[in-house]
């Protein structure tokens, strides 16, 4: 494995004389995981195990000239939709904005101009689609928030008309825990709940999860009262490595692209 220098790793191993020293182009990295049910069959740390194994694996892909460090990872966040079953943690929109704005301007005061929020959880997105616009009002930041699975490619693995549906605890989410931890996975228990995001898009012109014009609100027993979207027992660990191999080494290409993105340009 090559040498990596001191700004390429994580946030906290830094001492503090170190930012005095800091790359101009060095990208702050914020995982965000959640703590929330995700079937019989999974554990609570899916979103927070899954982000934090594409970083770990993306290190490896980073270029030379990559100055990334890792922040400390949120392992609760915006969980609400979660909180009727047992074990979900959530914080409310409000804190995680509080938060997440406390965060940026903390990077943004240790001369860190670039902040990337790598996210594990779909109920966040909306909130940092907000965060980043109001990190770059308020900081100055270059901000971006993605999902892990945005970089991962599922073609070959999942049928697109599944992978479309497999919004929580499926075969995607499934998969990438059995390689990552399949000590923590009870393939006994993994069901095929299919969400009614499906019978939307059959029956309703208007209405849905999947490019309709407009999106309800819903909580996870509007979409399966299992807490699962998607077919969890068709999961494997090869997928999951695939899937999980190719997004951390998308991650790393974004990182150089990233690094010198400039919106004002």
């Amino acid at each position: 494995m090559r040498q990596t220098s001191k700004w390429q790793g994580y946030w906290a191993d830094l001492s503090t004389d170190d930012f005095a020293n800091l790359p101009e182009d060095t990208i702050a990295i914020l995982p965000l995981g959640a703590t929330e049910q995700h079937g019989p069959h999974l554990p609570l740390s899916v979103d927070t195990t899954l982000t934090n194994a594409v970083l770990a694996q993306s290190r490896s892909h980073w270029s030379e000239d990559t100055h990334a460090l890792i922040l400390p990872t949120l392992t609760v966040t915006k969980s609400n939709e979660h909180m009727a079953h047992a074990g979900t943690l959530s914080l409310s929109v409000r804190t995680l904005l509080a938060m997440l704005d406390d965060i940026g301007a903390s990077v943004a005061r240790a001369g860190v101009k670039r902040l990337i929020m790598l996210n594990g959880h779909g109920g966040n997105t909306a909130l940092l689609e907000i965060a980043v616009r109001e990190m770059r009002v308020a900081h100055g930041l270059i901000t971006a928030h993605a999902s892990w699975f945005g970089f991962s490619e599922t073609e070959g693995l999942v049928d697109p008309a599944d992978a479309a549906h497999d919004l929580h605890g499926g075969d995607i989410e499934t998969s990438a825990m059995l390689a990552v931890r399949p000590d923590h996975v009870d393939m006994s228990k993994a069901p095929n709940s299919q969400p009614k995001s499906r019978l939307w898009q059959e029956n309703l012109r208007w209405t849905g999860l999947n490019g309709q014009a407009a999106r309800p609100g819903w909580v996870i027993a509007d979409l399966q009262g299992s807490g699962v979207c998607g077919n969890a027992s068709a999961a494997t660990r090869d997928k999951g490595e695939a899937m999980l191999s190719s997004a951390a080494r998308n991650f790393a290409a974004f990182l150089a692209e990233f690094s010198t993105f400039e919106p004002t340009a």
